[in-house]
């Protein structure tokens, strides 16, 4: 039996969430309005704004929750158990407060995994983006590109329909009528390498290429073509090429376009502008770029950790996984038999942001 969702249609290289196509979204709004549309339906209003930015900077100034930090664990098994050890998520607040004062509390669990949050609370009055910087990086003078360039990679991460892992895992805990918080912790929870880690191990693997250009004198393409050789001899997958659904992935486009505008555009990005040929050619089969290849190559051009590339998708999806949970307890009855393939998106037709 069919079901209808509202919030994302997914379509071979097409990604649209209540109307907006993903590539319009990316760069034009920011996080906090891309999480309200997807929950409320359409961009918030001025006034909205600035309520939910007064949310999201109260969650901000209260400290952090009690959570051993453990060496080598999952990074999304660390985010899971803040989440959970959270006594200020019980606060009450609209839908759309709710999901924005988790959005705060996030980068607040962000701060303290980086040891942060001193960083981050002395500038709350700042944008997201800016205290996004502060977070990950501890600096206290934010790089303004790259701020804007670490929410727009955010905002690319947003949702991908009902299908992914980590939704389906939110959506059956709501179906049970499982809190807002346990929900949201068991999408984490279920992103992992192998559903969420792509665009970490493909910025490993850009790293890679650029170290062995240097340490052995070859070009970064010679270098790639070589590693590329390898990994195929060994039978490893290059992480980042190929999608289930999509041969052009349009979020890939609009986050090189805002890479190129800020400048941010090193030998990982000329890597990933010619795998896909580089890969054909030695191997016979067309695998193009995806968003997370797209990720990967950014981060690394930007000197971040491989692993800023997970936590910015970690962090983006949480808006995703929160509007799913409210869809599900709003417009589903308790305990359904869900088949996430009969999905069927019913929310607004195409439109253009104004």
């Amino acid at each position: 039996m069919t079901w209808e969702t509202y919030i994302t249609k997914i379509a071979p290289d097409e990604i649209v969430i209540s109307g907006y196509r993903i590539q319009d979204i990316i760069g034009s709004k920011d996080f906090l309005d891309t999480s309200y549309l997807a929950i409320k339906k359409e961009f918030p209003s001025i006034k909205e704004k600035r309520k939910i930015e007064t949310v999201f900077r109260e969650a901000i100034s209260y400290s952090p929750p009690h959570t051993d930090k453990w060496k080598n664990e999952e990074l999304s098994k660390t985010v899971a158990r803040y989440i959970l050890s959270d006594k200020y998520l019980n606060i009450k607040y609209s839908e759309e407060e709710k999901t924005a004062f988790f959005i705060g509390r996030m980068l607040v669990y962000i701060a303290d995994i980086f040891s942060t949050v001193d960083i981050l609370q002395t500038g709350t009055s700042e944008s997201f983006s800016d205290l996004l910087y502060r977070a990950i990086t501890g600096k206290r003078n934010v790089k303004e590109e790259y701020a804007r360039m670490l929410e727009a990679m955010m905002v690319a991460s947003v949702d991908h329909g009902v299908t992914p892992p980590s939704a389906q895992a939110t959506i059956i805990a709501a179906s049970t009528r499982a809190s807002y918080e346990v929900a949201i912790a068991n999408g984490v929870s279920a992103i992992t390498d192998v559903h969420g880690g792509a665009g970490m191990m493909a910025a490993s693997f850009f790293k890679e290429c650029i170290h062995k250009a240097s340490s052995e004198n070859l070009s970064v393409i010679e270098a790639t073509k070589r590693l590329i050789e390898k990994y195929i001899s060994e039978g490893k997958r290059i992480k980042g090429l190929g999608h289930r659904i999509h041969k052009n992935d349009p979020r890939k486009k609009a986050l090189f376009e805002i890479a190129y505008k800020y400048e941010i555009n090193g030998e990982a990005i000329k890597i990933a502008e010619e795998i896909e040929n580089i890969f054909r050619q030695i191997k016979g089969k067309s695998l193009p770029l995806n968003v997370d290849g797209a990720i990967g190559a950014i981060i690394v051009d930007m000197g971040f950790d491989p692993i800023i590339a997970k936590l910015l998708f970690i962090y983006g999806r949480i808006a995703g996984l929160s509007a799913h949970y409210l869809e599900e307890i709003n417009t589903q009855p308790p305990m359904r038999r869900i088949n996430f393939a009969e999905a069927i998106y019913n929310g607004k037709g195409p439109r253009n942001i104004l």
